[in-house]
């Protein structure tokens, strides 16, 4: 019986096993009343004969389905529209791959706002664990998720970080080296155009940049810092404000960011790196190009989809934080690759 025979019914599947097809339908939805020796028989045969897919039939028998729950926190414009989301879904299907499973992707917000993500699927245990994505909106999925005991992995950092698997990377530290940089080329005002507070990613970043300039023994300018959304046109907004206190140097805590606030440049007439040098941050595949071509903090985020898939898929996984590094792309934003004037 080792072929697969996925047209079997469930009666041939109950005559083979000698029961009825009720009891095979209730082995099937693992109801609890049918005999310990009448359900190994049941799930004997189903495996034998490849009635379910290969993933479905060890389901009944590990009580694990091979099916993993993608919970991205944001909306589904944005989920197919930004690289960062396509190369951690890129990560978490070659993790899913290399581990014999599948994964599914259930957004929280769609054209008419917030989705029911905790769906049967997810709360019934359709799925053996959520790999959640953190943002403004994730808390409440991942005090649910929390609630009901589910094996979950949070990708980014959320606000209340308790008792959690998470997997990140080093926002501040990338950020720090970023604006070292800069400042190792000489630039004197040196500002920030990043996420608001409710983007912890952003927090982090933030500080970074604080810690470089005191590093470097640099006051904090106010004026030159400017927090906005991370998006295209949120860099556009937060640069144009930020260039009346005439920085000539910006660390734009996101490459989206970044692409509008190189039109906020042209738009004023201000020359990179002449006028002022650029870092960015993210260095993902597949992001939009600038001209002059992006210095940027690269984040791994395909190695943190792949992490997340292995994390979930320990056995008794405990609350643990894995950090990846991040490290510094030189484009020519920042000016370092030419060999004269404020370069090195």
């Amino acid at each position: 019986m080792g072929d697969t025979q996925n047209d079997l019914t469930l009666e041939e599947i109950g005559k083979i096993a000698g029961v009825s097809r009720s009891t095979v339908s209730r082995v099937l939805n693992n109801h609890a009343h049918v005999r310990p020796d009448v359900r190994a028989r049941v799930e004997e045969v189903i495996e034998e004969t490849g009635y379910l897919p290969n993933q479905a039939a060890r389901a009944l028998v590990s009580n694990r389905t091979g099916l993993i729950g993608l919970v991205m926190a944001t909306d589904v414009d944005e989920l197919f529209g930004d690289p960062y989301y396509s190369a951690l879904v890129h990560g978490i299907q070659e993790g899913s791959s290399a581990s014999g499973s599948v994964f599914s992707i259930f957004p929280v917000y769609g054209q008419h706002g917030e989705t029911v993500v905790l769906s049967t699927l997810v709360a019934r245990g359709f799925v053996d664990g959520v790999i959640i994505t953190a943002g403004p909106g994730s808390e409440r999925l991942i005090g649910a998720l929390r609630q009901r005991g589910k094996r979950m992995v949070v990708v980014g950092h959320p606000v209340d970080d308790r008792d959690l698997v998470r997997v990140d990377v080093e926002n501040r530290a990338g950020s720090r080296s970023a604006v070292s940089h800069l400042i190792g080329l000489g630039r004197a005002r040196v500002g920030f155009v990043g996420p608001t507070a409710k983007y912890v990613f952003g927090v982090e970043r933030i500080a970074g940049y604080r810690d470089a300039m005191a590093e470097a023994g640099r006051p904090i300018d106010d004026d030159l810092i400017r927090l906005d959304e991370p998006t295209t046109e949120g860099g556009y907004r937060a640069a144009t404000a930020v260039l009346s206190s005439r920085p000539d140097a910006l660390h734009v805590a996101t490459d989206p960011m970044a692409v509008g606030a190189f039109r906020a440049f042209r738009e004023h007439g201000v020359a990179v790196p002449d006028d002022i040098a650029v870092v960015g941050f993210d260095g993902l595949p597949r992001a939009p190009s600038t001209e002059p071509s992006l210095t940027t903090i690269v984040q791994p985020v395909s190695d943190v989809g792949r992490t997340a898939v292995e994390l979930l898929q320990g056995e008794h996984p405990e609350p643990q934080v894995v950090v990846l590094p991040t490290h510094l792309h030189i484009g020519d934003s920042c000016g370092a690759r030419r060999t004269s004037g404020r370069s090195v």
